[in-house]
């Protein structure tokens, strides 16, 4: 009785350990975790990297934040990034068209403002002179008195030389 025994409970909890093995070792193997969905999580994590210097990553967190979240309200910040991950990537055109979308959209916010600016600046470092004077006055018509109207001003003065 002895010898049947003992075999019997080993292959009963070598059976009770296959069957709930996947249950333990499945959230941590076939899933992300649910932080990595998270709204802070993913800003936090794209804000690092951009501020690393990793500007292709960069775009891609912030699009996957505005995927996961297209009705947070910081959306505009990640919109303005990816822009200015673009610009600093020397893809003018893309950043060009982003930032002329956020200026139309969020005109008179913080992002609406600062994208009328770096569409005058992506046109300017395009050496399409004409339309980045024509956009920094622009700028300068509508917000005379804002901090980046000396900035304008500068680069109306460096294109007129």
């Amino acid at each position: 009785m002895k010898v049947l025994f003992l075999p019997l409970i080993t292959a009963l909890t070598s059976c009770v350990l296959f069957l709930h093995t996947p249950l333990m070792v499945a959230p941590g193997w076939t899933a992300e975790p649910v932080e990595y969905y998270d709204a802070a999580y993913i800003m936090a994590f794209a804000d690092t990297l951009f501020h690393q210097g990793h500007h292709y990553r960069t775009i891609m967190e912030y699009e996957r934040f505005i995927y996961f979240y297209p009705k947070h309200p910081e959306v505009p910040k990640a919109q303005f990034t990816i822009a200015c991950a673009m610009k600093s990537t020397g893809h003018y055109a893309p950043a060009l068209e982003l930032f002329a979308s956020l200026a139309k959209e969020h005109e008179g916010t913080h992002y609406g403002i600062e994208a009328l600016v770096q569409v005058a600046e992506i046109f300017y470092l395009m050496h399409d002179y004409p339309s980045a004077l024509k956009h920094y006055k622009g700028f300068l018509l509508q917000y005379p008195q804002h901090q980046l109207a000396e900035k304008a001003r500068d680069a109306i003065e460096e294109i007129e030389k």
